[in-house]
């Protein structure tokens, strides 16, 4: 039989529940705002952007092509 007056822990399961309401709460500001519109955009802008250079980067070291080069391809690419 379980003793009643032990104490389990719950800490996981709390964690658990604050990430995934802090998850919700930006998701849903990001899709039900006039502003996360405008937030939506600028990170797609900085994910294009470190993407780009992440790949200029790889490229670059892969080839041993100069990274101006690269990223001038890569620049017209994007476009």
């Amino acid at each position: 039989m379980k003793n009643p007056f032990k104490r389990e822990g719950h800490t996981a399961l709390i964690a658990v529940l604050a990430l995934a309401s802090a998850a919700a709460g930006a998701t849903a500001f990001l899709y039900l705002t006039e502003k996360g519109k405008e937030t939506r955009k600028t990170l797609k802008k900085k994910i294009k952007g470190i993407a780009n250079d992440a790949a200029v980067k790889a490229v670059s070291k892969k080839t041993k092509i100069p990274k101006r080069a690269v990223k001038t391809v890569a620049d017209q690419v994007a476009k």
